[in-house]
This record gives C-alpha cells, structure tokens and sequence, in this order.
C-alpha cells in the first residue's frame, strides 16, 4: 500500500514505517505515528519563519514536531532526525483545541509549522488548521512542497501563507537531498499561488551556485515578480564542508543579479547586509529594516509607517505592520533550542558518549526536565562550563572523562591568568563577522577576550538588545579597538572587512594597523574545544607573551577528546560525524541520578 502524503509515495507493507519515519501501515490504513504531539509550541515573531512581507512583526504560535521526508546534507535541524528517540521521548501532546487555545491566550494572530516538515505530520497539521481557521486564526507553514497533488489540495482551503523552501532549481540538486525529480514541487508552488495563498520562497546559495538560483528567480518571475525571494547563504551544519559557503559579499553580488529578474530579493544568515532590509524601487531609501537573526531568520527592528515610503512608494505588505515581540535570547523555542540540542550532544562526546542510545537517553532526560533553558548562561561562563560538563558525566557515568576535561582546559587556563595579571590589556573589539555587528557582551566568545587579556570594547557600548542590529559609525569609532576579532572567517574575509571599514570610514587603530584577526580554524564559542579559541586569543593579544603551539594544542585536544587528528573540516561537525550507530536501545541504558 502507498502513502500518498508526499511524492516519495513509500510502498508500505502491514507495519512497516515510512522513509520518513511518521506514517505506518497499520489495519490498512496509512497512519500518523505520533498525531498531535509536538517538540515546541512557542509563541514568536513571524520573521523567525521566515516571512518578510506578511504581517511583520505579528506574533504567531510557532509549533513544529520532528523528521522531514528530505535528507539535505548541512542541514540547520538534522538533530531532530538523528536523534528521533530522544524527541519522541519528549513530545508535548496537544489537542487541536489545546493549541488554538493557547494561541489564543497568548493573542497571537495565528498558528505557523515550521522548523520541521508539515508533510511528516500532514493529518495533525490539517486538523489543527481546520480548527484554527474556524477560531478566526492565521494559519501557515514552512514546507519543502514535496506533499502529493490530493495531499496539497486537502490543505489549500485551510493555509493563508507559506514559504516553499528551496534547494536549488536542478535534478542534481534535489538528488543530494535525496529526491529524484522537481516537478512536483514547481507544480505545488504554482497551485498555491494561483490559489490565493500568499507565497514567500527561501532558496539555498551555495559557492558557485549563481545558475540555480537564476533558474528560480527565472521561475518565479513566470508567476509574478513581486514574489519575495529569500537567498539562504548556506552554513555548513552538519557533515557539510567549509568549502561550500560563499562569503557574504559573494552572496550580495548574487542579489544584485536576481533583482534583475525579481522585485524582492533578501538575503538571510549574512551579519549586517543591507540586502535584509526592503528598499523603496523608486528613490532607493529604506522602507523596513532587518536584523540577523541566527539561521534562517531575522528580526524587524524599525520602519516607515504602514511600510510607506517617504516618496510614496507602498511596499506590498499583506496585513498590518504588528508592534509584536522581541524575539528573546537564549535556547528555547526553534533554532535556539535545535542549537541546545547540538551542545549537549558536543559535549556529551567530549567525555566519550558517542552512541545514539546513549545521547538520545540524556536528551529524554534534559527536555523533559527544562534543563535547556539554563544552558544560555551556564554555557557562556568559564565556571558554570566546568559544572555542566560534571553535571552530563554524573548522568552517564563518565566523571573521569570530565575530570580529563577540567585538568586539560585548567592547566591552559592557569598559565594564561597567571602571566596576564602583569600585563596591560590593550583594547579588544569583538564582531560577529560583519564590522558594525557586535557580540553581545555576554557571550563566551567576548568573555574569553577578557580572560585573555583583552580590554573589551563591547563593554562601552549602549548596546541593542535585539540580535543583528548594527552599530553607528559613531559608536564603532569610539571604541577605538588596537585590535578586532571577527568571529565568521567565510562569511566576512579579511579582505573584504578592510575593505567595507574603509569604504564606510571605519577608522580605527586596529584597521590602520590591519590588526583584524579570525579565530578560524579555532573558535572561542559555546562548543568544548572553546579552548582552542582562548589560546589563539592570547597569541593575537599579547604575542610577545604566548606562543601556544595551536596546531600541537588542537591535535593533543581531539586526540584526547575525540581520538582523532584535529581537522578544519571536522572541527564543524565533530559530533554529527563521529556517532556510533549502535543498534543498543536507549531504554536500557542507564542515566545516573545526581547525588
């Protein structure tokens, strides 16, 4: 019997699963294996979906469940694929009317899916759309358009906006995602236009990937230009190589080439771009302005009234401009959660915990007792790092790797702090690749310039609370940096940062002096070999003191840590790649409770 919920149309004999992992056969029938239930159900702005021109700033129910029906290499939400188990342990079951309701409550003007594949879960999906649209909410996704021609037209009456993801606009594209033919998708994105359903598309740009991303713009021109296309400058998540992220200027140029072809045209995951703000057509001002906001997403920060220009031009908004929320910092809810998720599982390699059965049991765990929600802080601290990774070793048994772990990262950091406190700190500037994007103060990544023996900047400014806004001119020049670190070495180049701070006289002692540094190979992050990142830290601030042997030090901290030879390729997904398939069931395995 074939499923007849996405085009991959899996032939299913009596108990057997799906590709996908969310539909059985079972009495013959084609079966939901989880109806109802739902990793999150947060309320968020709508530019966290993504949209840009529908409702901005309008607060909606986020909800999304787990698995899609693709397998996408660098993936942003593999983790909720690879480790279904520990998901499926820790589901919230929701009632349609449960979720209407407290959409409800929370005056949010609708429902959206997204974050995973509304596909995987179509007859939960329907009915809470269903009950949605009768209780006078909004109701959208955020699909790939894989579903089947009936699948689509049983959601159509009941969808108010989508945005169709896409990876590319050829045969060899969707192939290394696993899918054998694009039609279907075309043919869906079309329905749904012609159907009134409002339509945003979000395509992937990977280096030298300018042909594919003609061919949608070409596409979507065909049905009409004032189609938003969001560029997705791809990171490589997952086993994805380095190689195939294009720097941000490379993904602005590509931008230029598509206006040509579409009206919008934004580009997303590139701190600080102009190209995420909407510019009048008319005389070029800017109508609405964009932050970055982590994968995928962004945050509506300021704007002309009713999305008017001065000169009169009126942007093609669907619905009103919202006061709505300021996404919050942290992990929980979406990507932030996704992204607590991957911590967990770095660490828990970090002290030998590299089976699914076993990670998956620490995630049942940590989900359902809420501890993601401390993370944020706990991660970015050196001390609450220390008693983190003690706390995931008490669960599984491996103290004495994290003792290996506190010793190893200790003796460096002591030989640091001890030889700084006779040192004067010359001032440190710390961006998140774009020269006007500064990190928040914070962060691990600006702490550590401190305990390297940096004078953080970021601490004189009064600074925006909201993620990706970008500094003035003034505030930039009045830190006067002797030195700046760039945390996204493929994203900004050095190059192209000299050439944007001189372009938008940046000028400080640290551009005259062409003493911007990147941390690449090495990172200063939330991620276990933050050490790595402290020491070139050092080596940048004060290199007449240290001169740590980072190759050495990288090869001793994952041949200690991961028991392999230290990487830049699998410095960015250490964890994805070294997971030991086990076919042990994580029920069985045992998590020790915390005396």
């Amino acid at each position: 019997m074939k499923c007849v919920i996405c085009e991959m149309e899996c032939d299913l004999a009596e108990g057997e699963i799906g590709s996908c992992g969310m539909y059985v056969r079972t009495g013959g029938e084609i079966r939901e294996r989880y109806p109802d239930r739902y990793l999150a159900a947060v309320d968020t702005a709508i530019e966290c979906m993504p949209m840009v021109h529908y409702h901005p700033r309008g607060k909606f129910l986020q909800v999304c469940t787990v698995g899609c029906n693709f397998n996408c290499q660098g993936c942003v939400s593999e983790i909720l694929t690879d480790h279904f188990c520990a998901i499926e342990g820790a589901f919230q079951e929701l009632s349609p009317e449960q979720v209407v309701r407290k959409a409800r409550e929370q005056d949010c003007l609708g429902v959206m899916f997204c974050f995973n594949e509304p596909t995987v879960s179509y007859f939960t999906f329907r009915q809470l759309a269903i009950l949605a649209h009768k209780n006078g909410l909004l109701v959208g996704c955020s699909t790939n358009g894989y579903m089947t021609e009936p699948a689509l037209y049983g959601l159509i009456p009941f969808l108010d906006f989508v945005n169709i993801g896409l990876k590319g606009a050829s045969r060899e594209a969707y192939a290394a995602c696993g899918i054998d033919r694009l039609t279907p998708i075309w043919r869906n994105l079309t329905d749904l236009y012609r159907h009134g359903v409002y339509v945003e598309v979000s395509a992937i740009y990977r280096k030298h990937g300018e042909a594919e991303l003609s061919k949608v713009a070409e596409f979507l021109a065909s049905l009409s230009r004032d189609i938003p296309l969001q560029v997705m400058r791809f990171i490589p998540f997952g086993d994805a190589s380095a190689a195939m992220e294009p720097s941000v200027r490379e993904a602005e140029a590509v931008c230029r080439q598509l206006r040509r072809q579409l009206r919008y045209v934004y580009l997303f995951n590139s701190p600080g771009t102009e190209d995420l703000n909407s510019h009048c057509p008319d005389c070029g001002a800017k109508i609405m302005q964009r932050g970055f906001f982590g994968p995928m997403a962004s945050n509506l920060f300021d704007y002309q009234p009713q999305g008017r220009c001065r000169c009169g031009f009126q942007l093609p908004i669907q619905g009103s401009i919202h006061t709505g929320p300021v996404t919050e910092r942290g992990y929980f809810g979406g990507y932030r959660t996704i992204n607590a998720l991957k911590m967990i599982r770095a660490i828990l390699g970090t002290i030998g915990v590299t089976d699914k059965a076993r990670i998956d049991a620490v995630l049942i765990k940590v989900l359902k007792e809420d501890v993601i929600k401390q993370l944020y802080d706990r991660l970015n601290r050196v001390d609450s790092y220390f008693d983190t990774i003690d706390y995931f070793a008490s669960l599984t048994g491996q103290e004495h790797r994290a003792t290996a772990f506190r010793d190893y990262v200790s003796s460096r950091l002591a030989r640091i702090e001890d030889k700084i406190r006779r040192l004067e700190k010359p001032s440190v500037y710390s961006c998140l690749g774009h020269p006007l994007i500064a990190v928040f103060e914070e962060k691990m990544e600006a702490r550590l310039i401190e305990t390297a023996g940096g004078q953080l900047t970021n601490r004189q400014l009064n600074q925006d609370s909201r993620p990706g806004v970008t500094l003035s001119q003034e505030q930039f020049c009045r830190m006067a940096p002797d030195t700046i670190i760039v945390a996204d070495a493929a994203a900004w180049p050095r190059q192209d940062f000299i050439a944007y701070c001189t372009e938008h006289h940046l000028d400080v002692p640290a551009v005259r002096a062409q003493k911007i540094f990147h941390l690449h190979p090495f990172r200063s992050s939330t991620n276990p070999d933050w050490i790595l990142g402290l020491m070139r830290l050092a080596n940048i601030i004060h290199p007449s003191v240290f001169g740590f042997d980072l190759r050495k030090e990288a090869d001793d901290f994952y041949g200690e840590f991961y028991g392999i030879p230290f990487s830049e390729d699998f410095n960015l997904a250490f964890s994805h790649q070294r997971l030991n398939n086990t076919s042990e069931n994580h029920d069985s395995v045992t998590i020790h409770t915390r005396r």
